[in-house]
């Protein structure tokens, strides 16, 4: 296209020149331009002026050809990068209309609505099930368009994340479940579970707890708790929620022998004392037996 162009432009230089020229040169065919000195000179500066005419337009159709190529070069690339451009939107736009097939946002009774809202939701668990997490969480996005504050899809978005690692968006989307229900308790143990992962001990400690308070006949809550407050060096706190555990499930080795290790830690001998009968009672094998006897007898 560009050629053309060039082409074009070197043609309308030529016709202005001929049509400038062609009228001297019928003038001067019937002069005998041996004998007139002054025709002689006026010719040569005439050849003088169209060579550098010629030099003149050769060096300007080079630069105009190298501008033509650059623009050329310059277009192609745009071409190139809106025609990715082009690609991008029809791609995101045929996953959304994709979607709205699936979901359609036309009227529907509330039955309806609930009905294709479990279907959804049962095609994303089992999606979730087969460990296709990106699968599970793009049918959780679209079936908030049905409900936008469906608990159970928040829940099943959240546990996606989770499975998924991706921390933050989990945590996110739990948060806001815990707005729709501040109690929900099994929420509070999801938050204290990544705050833990991600070594925010002191905020799991803090979910675990509230959990624990709401859920109180759970004893593994309480188990875990105080494993925790342990490691932040909160032994006295961490005594209390071990009681709580064995309180519940009061013949389980491994809650009473982290009670006898909670009680020699407090400097407790009355309680390690009393800790040490029941787990000798319950499990009279157990291998830390004769270790604790020997530290509580050194309280």
């Amino acid at each position: 296209m560009y050629t053309y162009v060039f082409l074009v432009i070197i043609l309308l230089c030529l016709f202005i020149m001929g049509f400038v020229a062609i009228p001297k040169f019928s003038r001067l065919s019937n002069l005998d331009v041996n004998n007139l000195p002054e025709e002689i000179e006026q010719q040569k500066k005439k050849e003088i002026i169209f060579k550098r005419l010629e030099v003149k337009g050769k060096e300007l159709g080079k630069k105009v050809m190298q501008r033509l190529s650059f623009l050329q070069k310059g277009w192609l690339f745009i071409q190139g990068r809106f025609r990715v451009l082009v690609f991008r939107i029809e791609k995101l736009w045929h996953h959304e209309e994709t979607m709205r097939k699936k979901i359609t946002e036309k009227e529907m009774s509330s039955e309806e609505k609930e009905n294709k809202l479990n279907e959804i939701i049962k095609s994303a668990e089992g999606f979730f099930s087969t460990q296709n997490y990106d699968k599970a969480e793009e049918i959780y996005i679209a079936a908030l368009r049905l409900n936008s504050k469906s608990p159970i899809v928040y829940r099943g978005l959240g546990d996606t994340y989770l499975a998924k690692k991706a921390y933050n968006e989990a945590a996110e989307t739990y948060e806001f479940l815990l707005g729709l229900n501040k109690d929900d308790d099994n929420v509070l143990m999801k938050l204290g579970e990544i705050k833990e992962i991600q070594n925010k001990l002191d905020e799991a400690i803090n979910y675990y707890q509230q959990a624990a308070t709401i859920g109180d006949s759970l004893a593994p809550r309480f188990f875990h708790l105080a494993e925790l407050l342990l490691k932040v060096n909160q032994p006295d706190v961490a005594k209390e929620a071990i009681q709580e555990a064995c309180a519940l499930e009061p013949k389980s080795p491994k809650y009473l022998d982290l009670l006898i290790e909670t009680a020699i830690i407090c400097d407790d001998k009355l309680l390690a004392e009393k800790s040490f009968e029941e787990l000798r009672l319950v499990n009279p094998d157990n291998n830390k037996l004769t270790d604790f006897k020997e530290r509580i007898g050194k309280l």
